[in-house]
């Protein structure tokens, strides 16, 4: 739980400080957009990241379960572990076993949440830029 929270808050600070940046259609430029997308992908990557950890700690150290599977001990495998866990693709070559199966399905969960989020919150600054964008010109599309 402590997890979700800790990726929760990072989530919420970086979208507190996109909405600060004021996504003014003024001032769009292509390379604010890359920055903005630049910025999405990297908190994805610190929870895929922070989740990794989180799977490295509670089998290393707690030893309350195990990733299964071909190369799944280590860095990489915990990384790559958990990023198909994150993104739900679910292909099936590294397992969790034990109390592992919670923190894989509340990622599963917390990813599904925070990708959907994402991609809803580009479509809305996209969209009120061009809107006003559009406005502004005076160019009219439906």
């Amino acid at each position: 739980m402590l997890l979700v929270l800790l990726t929760t808050g990072v989530r919420l600070a970086f979208f507190v400080i996109v909405a600060r940046f004021k996504l003014n259609p003024d001032r769009f430029t292509w390379h604010r957009f890359f920055c903005l997308m630049l910025g999405i992908y990297a908190s994805h990557l610190f929870d895929i990241v922070a989740y990794a950890a989180a799977y490295y700690v509670a089998w290393h150290v707690f030893g309350i379960g195990t990733l299964s599977g071909d190369r799944a001990d280590g860095p990489l495998g915990h990384f790559y572990a958990s990023a198909v866990m994150y993104t739900t693709i679910g292909f099936g070559d590294i397992l969790p076993t034990g109390h592992l199966r919670f923190i894989a399905a509340t990622e599963g969960l917390s990813g599904l949440l925070y990708i959907a989020w994402s991609a809803s919150f580009i479509f809305a600054a996209m969209h009120r830029m061009f809107k006003d964008r559009n406005a502004i010109s005076g160019e009219h599309h439906e």
